[in-house]
């Protein structure tokens, strides 16, 4: 399977319901990366799909050598290895072109807070300054619209809002994990969604889809991870469980199980994203209010957790 072309198209209709929402068009992003840690992992494919304002489809793609192992469980996913990659460019002028590309357009993405964190760190570490743009989410807009029950779209959800099986409920065909197929899908995805939305809710939906505005990313407190926290990108990449002693939320102080899948920057400093073993829901925690973390070594029966591909959103609150 070609990683530079696809046999998905958008078609001129897909492009009209898209503008209805983005009446100034919007760019779709896919990214494959070396783990899930936008603050400890790195971007190793970037594609991107502009719908114009005036319908016009454009297309960027570039494959990235990210200077690192790409861990094994990895690259079973998207089917990249360092191999792959060793003729490609590092990241430094593929971001500088994407945001050329991207111009002022804003932008979508299917788990977009995962995809647009990566894109605000890349552009830290290269001092590329970000565009003041608001990104969006297609699987939260999916979530809106399919949820509410006074949606004509009602009782008719997928199983889950992963892509793939969005992709599958409208009936598109999909190659999972090549970005550019992904992207493509994400466009198209959301030209389904926004057909079956009324006319009078699109601003509404539009807005409950909104994940994050880049601008908000300007001070370096948002990337830093410290020290104390250097083990867990291994712990991380195994999903090994943690036991955490957390100041805030729902059990103040005390120890409490979590399965960890990504360390995400956030405006006001990073945060830890996983599954609560406690409550059985995905959950983001403060770095700083963090005051301890140990491997779980006290067996836990684990009846049934949301896996890494669910919507990520991310509360500054827990």
């Amino acid at each position: 399977m070609s990683r530079t072309s696809t046999e998905l198209t958008i078609t001129p209709d897909e492009a009209k319901q898209i503008l209805k929402v983005f009446p100034y068009g919007v760019v779709a992003i896919d990214l494959e990366t070396t783990g899930l840690s936008p603050l400890v992992d790195r971007i190793i494919e970037i594609a991107a799909v502009k719908v114009t304002q005036s319908g016009h489809i454009e297309v960027f793609h570039q494959l990235i050598n990210p200077m690192t192992d790409i861990h094994p469980a990895n690259a079973a996913i998207h089917g990249l290895t360092n191999d792959d990659l060793i003729n490609a460019p590092t990241l430094k002028r593929p971001m500088r072109s994407l945001w050329e590309f991207v111009g002022r357009t804003q932008m979508l993405a299917h788990n977009a807070l995962f995809d647009g964190a990566f894109l605000v760190k890349g552009s830290h570490d290269f001092l590329i300054e970000l565009p003041p743009l608001r990104v969006f989410d297609s699987a939260k807009f999916a979530r809106a619209l399919l949820k509410n029950p006074d949606s004509e779209a009602a009782g008719k959800s997928p199983a889950n809002y992963k892509l793939s099986t969005l992709a599958e409920f409208f009936k598109v065909p999909l190659h999972h994990h090549i970005a550019l197929e992904d992207t493509y899908a994400c466009l198209k995805v959301m030209a389904a969604l926004i057909e079956r939305t009324p006319s009078e809710r699109f601003q509404e939906y539009k807005e409950r889809s909104f994940t994050m505005a880049m601008s908000q990313y300007k001070k370096d407190a948002a990337f830093v991870v410290p020290n104390r926290f250097e083990a867990m990108r291994e712990l991380i990449r195994s999903q090994t469980i943690v036991d955490i002693q957390y100041t805030g939320g729902t059990v103040d102080e005390e120890w409490r199980p979590v399965k960890p899948i990504a360390l995400i920057p956030m405006p006001r400093g990073p945060v830890l994203y996983g599954v609560c073993l406690v409550t059985k829901m995905n959950k983001s925690f403060v770095l700083k209010r963090i005051k301890s973390f140990k491997v779980r070594t006290e067996p836990l029966e684990i009846k049934e957790t949301p896996d890494a591909d669910v919507v990520i959103e991310v509360s500054e609150q827990e």
